[in-house]
């Protein structure tokens, strides 16, 4: 009749997963595209960045 509430969630660990997922995006991506593209694009998000902080001020 009267459900006990759990204290503690169970929580999955999925942090460490995605952690990893990045780490193996990353290195396929540092090996597949030469380092000025990737350069090219570090720069092009930064600008993204500051035009996003400008709009949202």
């Amino acid at each position: 009749m009267f459900r006990k509430k759990r204290c503690c969630r169970k929580r999955s660990n999925c942090a460490v997963g995605y952690f990893f997922i990045a780490m193996g995006c990353g290195l396929f991506l540092a090996y597949a595209i030469p380092r000025y593209v990737l350069i090219t694009l570090l720069g092009l998000c930064l600008i993204g960045a500051g035009v996003c902080v400008i709009v949202k001020k």
